[in-house]
């Protein structure tokens, strides 16, 4: 079989260090499609902690948050489900209605981020805060899924996404909410509780370390991966990856991880190139 078109952008980053192990146009601005959710879904974890919430508190599902994009469990406006069970949906199954409904839900609660008056501006607002509080300076999101059909178009970069990713994976919880191949979450329809299964978009989690984080695709953006192993001889090293409009994202992430662990085992000795020296990120 052919090999798929190489990513268009990329990037491989040793977490611990910040360093850039391997980068392809990693500062070329794109459409990232749903890797948008993880910072969603960092920003709603950040608000649990500041506000002392349990992620059992109930959301429900609007009307407007049903009528965007993939809605994998076809989710009808009144559904109640818990904060993990959206944050689940979103993150593995990609739902749009999860990742807006969670937007709508914090955006509600939040006073203080800006002149909009609708909730999930409001949530935005605070993901772009977010956004210049990492020093992702080449990205601006303008919803919170990643959708990329009208005219005001969000836009990143391999780099930033990767910034990201290493703020997310420091949450004590975000990986549990990408790392299983499958899971169940609970939605309650018109007073009766169903269970639903959760499929993992992402097709590596589980094999050569590999446990996040997500996928994301759009005719704009093309097919996108952002991805994190750990060394399977330390199992305390931990690299992660992003490809973005790679026509086989899951074998180039694989590909450029390999490249990416080699190289990171080369760079620890002595007369390491500089061309893999760039800090991303400052040291842990």
């Amino acid at each position: 079989m052919m090999a798929g078109r190489a990513a268009e952008s990329s990037i491989v980053v040793d977490v611990q260090s910040g360093i850039v192990l391997l980068s392809e146009n990693p500062d070329e601005k794109r459409q990232v499609a749903s890797l948008t959710k993880v910072a969603t879904i960092l920003v709603a974890l950040k608000w649990l902690d500041e506000n002392k919430a349990t992620d059992e508190v109930e959301i429900v599902v609007s009307g407007e948050a049903v009528s965007g994009g993939v809605n994998p469990f076809k989710f009808k406006e009144g559904d109640r489900l818990s904060f993990r069970s959206a944050m689940l949906a979103a993150m593995m199954a990609s739902d749009n209605t999860s990742a807006y409904a969670i937007a709508e839900f914090v955006g509600s609660r939040l006073r203080t981020e800006g002149s909009e008056s609708g909730a999930v501006s409001r949530f935005v607002t605070k993901m772009n805060r977010e956004a210049t509080a990492l020093r992702l300076s080449d990205t601006r999101f303008v919803n919170p899924h990643g959708l990329d059909e009208g005219s005001d178009l969000g836009v990143s970069t391999a780099a930033d996404m990767a910034m990201l990713a290493i703020e997310a994976i420091k949450h004590p919880q975000f990986l549990s909410l990408c790392r299983e191949s499958e899971a169940t979450i609970q939605v309650t329809r018109g007073g009766t509780e169903r269970d639903m299964i959760v499929k993992n978009t992402n097709e590596l989690v589980g094999s050569r370390g590999i446990d996040g984080v997500k996928t994301g695709t759009t005719r704009r953006s093309g097919p996108c991966l952002m991805a994190t192993a750990v060394s399977g001889f330390s199992g305390s090293e931990r690299l992660v990856s992003v490809v973005l409009n790679a026509e086989d994202r899951f074998r180039e992430t694989v590909l450029l991880l390999n490249q990416g662990w080699e190289v990171h085992r080369k760079s620890k000795g002595e007369g390491a190139p500089e061309a893999n020296r760039r800090l991303l990120i400052a040291p842990k």
